[in-house]
């Protein structure tokens, strides 16, 4: 009986590895799996062989308890709100910061966590495939395109989501050919990673993923020339090879048509208060601003901007044109309900997040590195906490990070896999 009980608790315990790789799988194609595999996946964490030992383990991750004290800030956010739908909504969105915990008590080698991470790739892949196969002709374009026409290539939800999962994956792809000794497939990992770039700058319409553009390209050029180590001749031609890839894109229609939109945006919202994509973010900001002075150290309170918006705002005209549920902006969202304290213990999080990524080994660096620039430039004019696939991949990703030992705190040390 005992027997039976322990390899049952071992089988548990291998289902839920795998329940993390399809769950990493989904997060850019279906919502409810991806819930179901998570879900799954927590049981799995609790009632596998070594459960305790496991959990212990995982607590002991520097990106488990950065998201738990996250959680943590958030809950005493929570307390102080009006105790009101919109408070508990916001608090259950912070179920997101549990995630860490579980797939760190389920992957415990780098190997599983290596595999999660190619899961994801392997998801992005798909939806890249689809998305060429819509440009060649061979799949029919969306429903959604006989309206907007901006959501051309796209396959799931919108242009910014496809934008962002693509850019990750060309991070990914790039980071893993840097350190492929097989010719064959660095070539096919180099391959990806220009599909994946290529998609984003020509087909789709995302004005979020060509800010992310910029800079992750200048990261990699970096990396390219040899990071720290780079020469003036090797800065000096990634450069020139930024520049002419830069003036090809802006020579695109496609890509000249969206920035021309982008500067009509603002002068319909500027001469007629239209709301505009570039208007309702203008016009949040600027709404914004007074309810982050009128509470700056702590905050409204979690889940409460959207409340003290609408009161201050509700009186003015086109009221329903602007009315979103956050300031599309994460820095304002936090300052206006976690306040000043709030900010800084987020951004130190953050800081320190980086810290932990340049100690990294090879490929998950220069990966780690690639997704934290993604999420801090794309949450400028978006706030990727209020969607659930932007939170989920992001959260889901940072999980999968490798686990570096006290003995392997030295930079200059050997690192060793756990």
């Amino acid at each position: 009986m005992k027997l039976s009980i322990a390899t049952s608790r071992l089988r548990l315990l291998e289902l839920g590895r795998w329940s993390v790789l399809l769950c990493l799988f989904s997060v850019s194609i279906n919502k409810p799996a991806t819930n179901i595999f998570i879900a799954l996946a927590l049981l799995c964490a609790v009632l596998g062989a070594r459960s305790r030992e496991r959990l212990i383990a995982a607590c002991k991750q520097p990106v488990v308890i950065g998201a738990l004290v996250w959680l943590l800030a958030l809950t005493a956010s929570a307390l102080y709100a009006p105790a009101d739908s919109e408070t508990w909504c916001a608090l259950g969105l912070g179920k997101v910061l549990v995630y860490p915990l579980i797939v760190a008590a389920l992957l415990e080698t780098q190997q599983w966590r290596t595999r999660a991470m190619l899961a994801f790739g392997l998801g992005v892949c798909i939806v890249l495939l689809i998305s060429w196969a819509q440009f060649i002709g061979v799949v029919p374009q969306r429903d959604i395109t006989l309206k907007f026409p901006s959501y051309r290539y796209t396959v799931f939800k919108d242009y910014t989501q496809q934008g962002i999962d693509c850019l990750i994956l060309a991070a990914m792809a790039a980071s893993f050919a840097q350190v492929e000794s097989v010719r064959r497939r660095k070539i096919i990992l180099w391959a990806i990673a220009a599909a994946a770039s290529i998609n984003v700058v020509f087909l789709l319409q995302s004005r979020t993923s060509y800010l992310i553009v910029v800079p992750l390209l200048l990261f990699w050029a970096w990396r390219l020339a040899g990071g720290r180590h780079a020469s003036w001749r090797s800065i000096a031609v990634g450069l020139s090879i930024l520049a002419a890839c830069a003036a090809v894109a802006l020579m695109t229609p496609r890509v000249q048509q969206r920035l021309i939109q982008a500067q009509q945006d603002v002068l319909l919202y500027s001469d007629k208060r239209e709301a505009t994509p570039m208007g309702i973010r203008l016009e949040l900001w600027k709404r914004t601003l007074p309810i982050i002075a009128s509470a700056p150290l702590l905050g409204h309170g979690l889940g409460q901007w959207k409340a003290v918006y609408e009161a201050e705002v509700k009186d003015f005209p086109n009221y329903d044109d602007f009315k979103m549920g956050h300031p599309h902006q994460e820095a304002m969202l936090i300052l206006s309900e976690q306040g000043i304290v709030g900010l800084a213990l987020y951004l130190t999080l953050l800081v320190l997040l980086a810290r932990y990524i340049r100690r990294l080994p090879p490929p998950q660096r220069d990966f780690y590195a690639s997704l934290l620039l993604i999420y801090v430039a794309a949450s400028l004019p978006n706030c990727l906490w209020a969607d659930f696939s932007h939170r989920n991949v992001f959260m889901l990703l940072l999980a999968c990070i490798p686990f570096l030992p006290k003995q392997d705190r030295d930079p200059q040390a050997p690192t060793a896999n756990p």
